[in-house]
């Protein structure tokens, strides 16, 4: 009876952890690059486990408490690294993936890290950076005085910086005096073979564990997508989908603390009989 307790003990926490990823999924349905997480269940009891304990007790080689179900192995976190829908924004510094690629950028640590989130900005060494500060890798550094930034689908930057007093010179009379387009840098991607590997840092940041097999690339090259300037990437949270998630795993929360309670009872009662 005390595993019939230990597993709607057991259903409980699930669906509480269930409920915070949903809460956490719809508190960031506006936040760009953010993707979807969920919680796959596992079996609550090994049920071969449970004869092969039952069988070892009734032979005197285990203690009943062995047949516990254990509440640390009856989930698996699991992102859905889906596209979100691109939109366009005001920055020019703004860039968007469409395909599988991911943006690398340098944490303050050295280490690499790896997003979705292509809101991009300028540090005070005119460096480009993520929001939290983060420089892109390779790094991107532009001229003291520029206009007019192009993004490429291929991911190379580019921008106007004034004629040099030599160069105004030599311009012919009537020709345009906007300065020299030059390429600043290029955007690098990179790609895994196995998302499940990569683990949310916060801040729109994952990194890759053993098994993730990164292969680094550039936009435009096979299999790493595109870039987009000017636009971010939407969260590809489905509110709806969310919503009737929210129902479900409410009413499965409930009718686990009925059978906890009802199941209480019962070992109440029978513990008052052989009182």
């Amino acid at each position: 009876m005390t595993t019939s307790l230990d597993s709607a003990l057991v259903g409980m926490l699930q669906q509480q952890r269930n409920l915070e990823l949903i809460a956490s999924n719809l508190a960031n349905v506006n936040t760009v690059g953010y993707k979807r997480a969920s919680v796959r269940f596992q079996d609550v009891l090994d049920t071969a486990r449970v004869v092969q304990a039952s069988n070892d007790i009734r032979a005197g080689v285990t203690a009943e408490a062995d047949i516990a179900p254990s509440p640390v192995d009856y989930e698996v976190i699991e992102r859905s690294f889906a596209q979100g829908a691109l939109q366009q924004s005001e920055q020019p510094l703004d860039m968007a993936i469409s395909g599988r690629g991911f943006f690398r950028v340098m944490r303050e640590d050295g280490t690499l890290a790896y997003t979705r989130d292509g809101g991009f900005r300028l540090d005070g060494d005119r460096m480009v950076v993520t929001f939290m500060g983060e420089r892109i890798d390779p790094p991107i550094t532009f001229p003291e005085s520029f206009l007019n930034i192009r993004i490429f689908t291929d991911g190379r930057i580019t921008a106007r910086r004034p004629f040099t007093e030599a160069e105004l010179a030599a311009l012919s009379e009537g020709a345009a005096r906007d300065g020299v387009e030059m390429e600043v840098g290029r955007v690098g991607l990179t790609i895994f073979n196995n998302l499940v590997a990569l683990t949310s840092i916060g801040h729109n940041l994952y990194t890759a564990q053993d098994g993730a097999q990164p292969t680094d690339g550039f936009p435009g090259d096979e299999n790493f997508g595109v870039v987009q300037g000017g636009f971010l990437e939407a969260s590809n949270v489905d509110i709806a989908r969310e919503m009737a998630g929210l129902v479900i795993a409410t009413r499965i929360y409930q009718l686990n603390v009925a059978a906890y309670k009802t199941i209480r009872d019962m070992l109440e009662q029978a513990n008052d009989l052989l009182a």
